[in-house]
């Protein structure tokens, strides 16, 4: 597998690169670094691509391969019938009575605008907890990342070539749905996606991008 500087992400010639010692040197820039914090290729011995748990689904496609894991989370019991509270509540309470009285109240409208941007908000958080999934995709050595409902969401793309380092980012912070602990792909570009994702599910994609990274 060709191995690229971290510094000025040139391949770096086989002569310059030393396993037993896990050790690089970049003749461009004479960087100097150890081979291990490039990429981890290593597996659990117990990993098996064959066996996703829950929720996860690995495809083999032409020339690559497809991984789709959902986001749904028992927490959505409690989001989704917040979201209708907060929405019928807030929203209804504020606006409603201004489109029933065929009037515009200029202080009340203004009011609600921080109420609108917690529906946006938590509203996604509820669809993703109830619906959500994300969806790698690499073929023919082009990546994308879609993270949504349906086929409404966020779909980013990266080169699976230049994708040096596969790892979980451990992290103390969560929110409601989600933790701020993801997936890192990195390479002449940094990739983090998976945060709502339950961590076995997000252990089995980090495992299968390193399977097929090998």
């Amino acid at each position: 597998m060709e191995i690229k500087c971290p510094n000025c992400h040139k391949s770096i010639p086989t002569e310059k690169i030393n396993v037993s010692t896990d050790v690089a040197n970049c003749p461009k820039c004479n960087e100097v670094f150890k081979i291990s914090t490039i990429i981890d290729p290593s597996l659990p011995s117990d990993f098996d691509i064959r066996s996703a748990p829950s929720g996860v689904r690995f495809e083999n496609l032409p020339n690559g391969f497809r991984i789709v894991a959902s986001t749904r989370s028992p927490i959505a019991f409690f989001l989704v019938p917040f979201m209708i509270v907060w929405t019928g509540g807030a929203l209804g309470g504020i606006y409603g009575k201004q489109i029933i009285e065929g009037e515009l109240n200029l202080l009340a409208s203004l009011f609600g605008i921080p109420f609108i941007l917690g529906t946006i908000l938590f509203g996604s958080l509820a669809l993703m907890t109830a619906l959500g999934k994300v969806v790698v995709t690499v073929q023919n050595q082009k990546g994308t990342v879609f993270t949504g409902v349906g086929y409404i969401g966020w779909k980013r793309h990266f080169d699976w070539n230049e994708m040096q380092i596969i790892r979980e980012e451990k992290s103390e912070c969560s929110y409601p749905g989600g933790h701020s602990n993801g997936i890192v792909l990195e390479g002449k570009r940094r990739l983090k996606f998976g945060t709502n994702l339950n961590e076995e599910r997000r252990y089995f994609v980090v495992q299968s991008l390193k399977y097929k990274k090998r």
